[in-house]
Parts: structure tokens; sequence; C-alpha cells
């Protein structure tokens, strides 16, 4: 049932419009976000992040447990992968700045930037073609990835608890309140969602691009991790090592000329389209992983 929630969600993802225009709304994000602030002037931050993070992960637990058997638990898979799944809309944007590097459009290119790089310490108007590839398979990671990995371990309730520890970790406490230890133990705690699923995904790239390139690359990089807006230093190693063998992995001719280079916008292109192309495989790459899984029964 997991498999099957999987693939009508990528089918829905990839071939229906309006869903894209949906999401690029950021409505659940916003909602957390909104129910929290709420909460907090209601009864403190502390409580109100305890309630928003584990409320309903607890009941899809206690209801579905690590599963998704039946069809209740199909259709309720599928309605969370939904509304977590990409919430910045990163493969729209992504198309945007192809379309816009091809027709030699800086200001669709700088605009794509400008959603990418939110939420990051790289300075959109600065950043390089590296960096903007490099962000593009970061997201696919932090956005795709992420959540299926969960959900194929944990069920529904592991996804949205992964998803809410993420939203949560971004939020701040109320002004005046400070930073309190249990929003600091979010962020952490959102490093360790992310510490194990960085290796499966990383040979997942390596398997779908220049595996040499990217094997010998294969290194934590907290630096630039937290380039990439990491929460704590477990993320940022995790991140970093994604970014790393991210770009390693993309073995195209010219593949870093005019890494620096604003004007050359169709020769970036092809870097943009490899990033693009690599997350693509690396998911349907773990796609297939799942359905072996589920054949041989080590996944419901």
């Amino acid at each position: 049932m997991k498999l099957l929630a999987l693939v009508l969600v990528i089918a829905i993802d990839r071939f229906l419009e309006f869903f894209e225009r949906w999401r690029a709304q950021r409505w659940p994000q916003q909602a957390v976000a909104e129910v929290f602030d709420y909460l907090a002037r209601l009864v403190g931050s502390s409580i109100a992040r305890l309630l928003v993070w584990l409320v309903l992960p607890v009941a899809l637990f206690a209801w579905l447990g690590l599963g998704a058997e039946g069809l209740a638990g199909w259709l309720v898979s599928v309605v969370v992968l939904l509304l977590v799944i990409t919430p910045r809309n990163t493969s729209q944007i992504t198309h945007d700045l192809l379309d816009g590097a091809l027709r030699d459009d800086t200001e669709t290119v700088d605009s794509a930037r400008r959603v990418l790089f939110a939420e990051s310490d790289i300075d959109p108007a600065e950043a390089t073609t590296r960096q903007t590839g490099e962000r593009i398979i970061v997201l696919a990671f932090s956005e795709w990835f992420l959540v299926v990995f969960w959900f194929v371990l944990l069920g529904p309730g592991g996804a949205l608890l992964y998803r809410l520890t993420e939203w949560l970790g971004q939020q701040p406490d109320p002004e005046g309140e400070g930073e309190s230890a249990l929003w600091r133990w979010q962020k952490r705690i959102h490093g360790l969602f992310v510490w194990p699923a960085a290796p499966v995904f990383t040979v997942l790239m390596l398997l779908a691009g220049s595996f040499q390139r990217g094997l010998n690359a294969w290194r934590g990089d907290p630096d630039l991790g937290r380039a990439h807006g990491a929460m704590s230093e477990l993320e940022a190693g995790s991140l970093g090592l994604i970014a790393r063998v991210g770009h390693a992995v993309i073995d195209v001719e010219r593949a870093d000329e005019c890494l620096d280079e604003n004007a050359c916008l169709a020769d970036q292109r092809t870097w943009y389209r490899a990033a693009h192309a690599i997350v693509l495989r690396a998911l349907l790459f773990g796609v297939a992983l799942v359905a072996v899984l589920t054949m041989i029964g080590w996944v419901g």
C-alpha cells in the first residue's frame, strides 16, 4: 500500500498542473505556524510546540501503526504526502530557471534564484551556477526524499512527524520569550531525522550519475551545509555531503565552466538541467528500491 501511495503522489505531482499551483501557496506550513502562534498566546510556546508537534503524528501512529494497511490507511497516506511533500514547489521553480536560462531572461532566472535560496545563507543575487545546482539537489533531498524515507520506515505518522519537526524548527518562539530549550531540541532532532537518510540518498545519486566522481567527493562539509540553511551541526554535515556529492555526480561536458558568469545563461542551463535530472533519477531509483522491498515483504 505504501508503494501505491507513493506512485500516485508522484503521478499527481508530475502531471497535474493545478496541484503545482496549489502547492506553491505553502498553506500547510502557514497553517502550522498560525496554529502554533495562537496556542503559544494561550498556553505558552513550549506547550504549544509539543501540541502542534506530537498530537497528529501520535494519533496516526495509534491508528495505523508503522504501516498503511487497508483503504483508509492508503487514503490517509496519500493525503498526508500531498500535504507535506515539496512545500516550496521547487520542481516548478527549477522549470522556470531552465526556461529563463534558455531564453537568456535574467529577470526570470533572478526571480527563481530568490525562491530557491530562501531560508539559506547564500545571497541569490551573488549565487554561482554551482551553488544554484547544489541548491536544487539539496532542496529535492529535504522536500521529497526525506518525506519518502520516513514514510517508508514509519508510515504517514513518520512522514508528518518529520515535516512538523522541520517546520517548527524554523518557527521561532514568540517575540520576547527568547529561545526555548524545546526549540533548540527540535532543531537537533531534525538533524537526527536527516542523518540516516543522507547516505541513502547519496548512494542513489551515485547510481544515477557519475559513480567514481561522486565516491571521491564523499565527505561531510558542515560549512557548506550551514550555507544551505542547516539548523544543527548534525544536519550541516549531512546537507554538506549531499551538496558535495550532488555536484560531483553531474558528469557533463563543461560542467564547471561559467560558474561565476551571469551572462552565459545558456551554458549554465546545462548544469541546471543535469542537476534536475540527477534528482529525478535518484527519486526513481528510490521508488524502485521500495518496490523491491515490498516484493520481498520488508515494506507493507
